[in-house]
């Protein structure tokens, strides 16, 4: 596939970093000299430098020849200018970052669809999902949803408390306690390399884990592992009047949640104040303990730091926490952190802007029977949706006789079929048409696609 990403920030890096993995053909352009060195050090392609909307240099990238065309640069404008080109050269696929809600608003009188844009990304607004599915995920690091929810990924920390510590999956799953959901992936401190859990292997303590199964069946899962559960948000505080502050603020606030938020800057305080309801705007510095302590830290259910200055929002969450919030979770921008924040003891989770970017990304990058995909915050793994072919290679036959032709480093955790939700083990068939959720390394992804990929007879 002939892609362009116009834009080398963090989202188009990731997003032609994984594109190559793939064997795709991938032209980056960018006006900045040290991204466009980035790239060409780091990853093999091409790279174009100039203003991404102009006509003369997306000729000059192939835009003719082109089926995908991903513009994340940091100006609105731009992104649907690029995408409006590419329209008129019949690229197939045209993806935009749109941060600015009113471009597309009702009073508007646009749509993506007058600029050719097939998917239109907003980072704040997935960003804020995101912080809500934490938020009422009580001990989750991340969670990840699949059909509206039904299922789910969720990734937590085995603690001291849990009394299925020293048992192997296998004795867990001979008492009954893991017939409803699956384990897909052990992070184990101290060792590099991630663990796909096989019956032998034994939950430690400090242990992050990465579970599929229903929504019930996690939070049935949280239960025995003696992780209280507190669906209801009374009290938050928010920090950081930004565009996802506000946004945050003000779906937590429609949910009836009591809401603080608080600005240094005295006039996005103010700004703050006018746009919000019921929410009640602090000014100051928020990284003072009088300052937490007057908005109530010590019985808050949540505490959100989006800055936008990653140390400050990772310092702010530690006081946070020991001074007596429940759940407290930051905005990263950098993705060097994201690997070290597993360490923090009194960080919850984070989002990642870039990364909760490019899962939106993957769901029209990917190819074939690919329903949807979010990459993992905390180790280097994706989560696919995938429909089953007709007469693919994975369909009329046992998961268990797979395991020579199925990636080692891939894992079968959840498969839909029709209505009905099944946690398969090494006797299920899966059938055409099956929705599957797969959890995989990046480098068998292709395998994956090749085994569910539909064929002619």
């Amino acid at each position: 596939m002939k892609a362009i990403i116009i834009g080398a920030g963090e989202v188009g890096f990731h997003t032609a970093k994984l594109l190559t993995v793939e064997n795709n053909d991938v032209v980056l352009i960018d006006e900045s000299d040290d991204a466009c060195q980035r790239v060409k050090e780091q990853l093999d392609l091409q790279t174009l430098r100039g203003p991404g909307a102009s006509p003369v240099l997306l000729k000059d990238a192939g835009i003719s020849d082109a089926e995908l065309i991903i513009a994340v640069t940091n100006s609105d404008e731009i992104n649907m200018l690029a995408c409006q080109i590419a329209d008129r050269y019949g690229v197939e696929t045209k993806i935009a970052r749109v941060s600015n809600p009113h471009y597309f608003s009702e009073e508007s009188g646009l749509t993506p669809q007058d600029f050719g844009i097939d998917l239109l990304v907003n980072p704040e607004h997935l960003c804020v999902e995101e912080f809500i599915r934490l938020l009422k995920t009580p001990e989750a690091r991340e969670i990840v949803e699949f059909e509206e929810g039904r299922i789910q990924l969720a990734a937590f920390r085995i603690k001291q408390r849990n009394p299925f510590i020293g048992k192997s999956l296998a004795e867990l799953d001979k008492n009954g306690v893991i017939s409803d959901f699956r384990f897909a992936a052990i992070k184990r401190s101290g060792t590099p390399n991630i663990i796909i859990p096989r019956g032998k292997d034994v939950l430690m303590q400090g242990d992050d884990v990465f579970v599929i199964g229903s929504r019930l069946a996690i939070e049935q899962l949280f239960r025995l592992f003696g992780i209280i559960i507190n669906a209801h948000l009374d009290r938050v505080i928010i920090v950081g009047a930004s565009a996802i502050g506000i946004e945050l603020a003000r779906v937590l606030e429609g949910n009836g949640t009591d809401v603080k938020l608080i600005e240094s800057d005295e006039e996005l305080a103010e700004l703050a104040s006018q746009s919000l309801k019921r929410t009640t705007v602090l000014g100051g510095d928020y990284l003072q303990l009088k300052l937490l302590e007057e908005a109530g830290i010590e019985d808050v259910n949540g505490f959100v730091s989006v800055t936008g200055d990653d140390e400050d929002d990772i310092m702010a969450c530690m006081t946070a926490k020991e001074h007596g919030a429940q759940r407290a979770l930051a905005l990263i921008q950098q993705p060097r952190y994201l690997p070290l924040l597993a360490q923090i003891p009194r960080l919850d989770g984070v989002v990642s802007r870039h990364l909760t970017v490019v899962s939106n990304l993957l769901r029209l990058i990917r190819r074939g029977n690919i329903v949807s995909v979010a990459s993992l915050h905390e180790i280097d793994a994706e989560v696919i949706e995938i429909i089953a072919g007709v007469n693919s290679k994975i369909a009329h036959k046992e998961i268990g006789s797979l395991k020579n032709k199925f990636p080692f480093n891939a894992f079968i955790g959840a498969i839909l079929r029709r209505e009905n939700l099944i946690i398969p083990h090494s006797e299920t068939v899966i059938q055409p048409a099956d929705r599957v959720i797969v959890f995989s390394m990046p480098e068998a992804i292709p395998v994956v696609e090749d085994m569910f990929e539909a064929r002619r007879v």
